[in-house]
């Protein structure tokens, strides 16, 4: 879907404060609460973008980017990385896996909104 940001994230409070930042900046905004229906949703919407963090249960961000670079529907989702993580190694694992960027947690709004920038002009 022609400029939509999809945001994977198992975290309630963590998906509601991004979905908020971005919509009130006029993205429109499609979420999912975890990697596995993220996936699913990707393939439905086919994104403009994907924000998803790495450490969630059952299925790993790097796993969902992963599975999002394979699939010849959404192999080519730029996927910025959310993640407390950024110097770990799930962060080197989710760049090989195939992120484009990544914003560390914690994060300022103008850090968010400056990457999701190198991706998507303002709307």
């Amino acid at each position: 879907m022609d400029r939509v940001i999809l945001i994977v994230e198992d975290n309630p409070d963590q998906l509601t404060i991004l979905a908020e930042i971005l919509r009130s900046e006029g993205y429109h905004v499609a979420t999912s609460r975890g990697a596995e229906p993220g996936f699913r949703r990707a393939k439905t919407l086919k994104p403009a973008l994907i924000l998803t963090d790495l450490a969630m249960p059952h299925v790993s961000g790097v796993q969902l980017i992963d599975q999002l670079r394979t699939d010849p529907e959404t192999k080519g989702i730029p996927i910025i990385a959310v993640t407390a993580f950024v110097w770990d190694s799930i962060a080197q694992a989710a760049g090989t896996a195939g992120a484009d960027g990544f914003i560390g947690k914690p994060y300022t709004r103008a850090r968010l909104l400056e990457e999701v920038r190198k991706y998507l002009p303002e709307p």
